[in-house]
């Protein structure tokens, strides 16, 4: 694919950008809003596309179109003077599977396994697949920012923590947050089997 898109190849350009657009904007919206979440998505296409060559691929895509939005999220919000409020960032709720562990901190009742050998089974993970979609938008921002730049773009530490300009501490914090409240997601999901 990438050889393809050094040549050119529009298809490859076309699938790349189907394949990633929307997780640019998911994470430029926490950093300039809404509004101009689009704009970063469209600039870092352009900074991509006419950078392609240059890029070795010893990052995975994905991970370096996340750096190039991040970088183009700040040069936007230099440009429009805007701020975006981090108001309640990182203020701890707890842990939404707290009750899941006795007091030696080991599961009560450990998660089953997951196996997808039949038809319904291959239709429950489409409906999980959907269900986690759905509540990996309902993360408070903080959160779903930090769970995305990890877990999706496959940014460090580091990089979140001066993209969000919070401390690697909060980050690691922010993350386990993300975690616990999607690992309860499924936890209700297997116990109930609806989202």
């Amino acid at each position: 694919m990438l050889k393809r898109l050094r040549q050119g190849d529009k298809e490859a350009l076309e699938s790349v950008i189907k394949l990633h657009h929307a997780f640019l904007i998911a994470m430029a919206t926490p950093l300039v809003g809404h509004e101009l979440a689009d704009d970063v998505a469209q600039e870092t296409w352009i900074k991509a596309f006419s950078a392609i060559k240059k890029f070795e691929g010893r990052s995975k895509l994905r991970t370096w179109l996340a750096r190039i939005a991040i970088n183009e999220a700040h040069a936007i919000r230099r440009k429009t003077g805007r701020e975006v409020s981090f108001d309640g960032w990182g203020h701890d709720q707890g842990s939404p599977i707290s009750t899941r562990f006795n007091e030696q901190g080991a599961w009560d009742a450990p998660p089953s396994q997951w196996h997808h050998d039949t038809p319904e089974e291959l239709l429950t993970e489409a409906e999980l697949h959907e269900c986690i979609h759905k509540h990996l938008h309902k993360l408070p921002d903080d959160q779903q920012s930090v769970v995305m730049m990890r877990e999706l773009g496959g940014l460090d530490y580091t990089e979140i923590a001066r993209a969000l300009n919070l401390a690697e501490g909060n980050i690691r914090v922010l993350l386990h947050r993300g975690r616990q409240r999607m690992h309860a997601m499924l936890n209700h999901f297997e116990e109930v089997g609806t989202c």
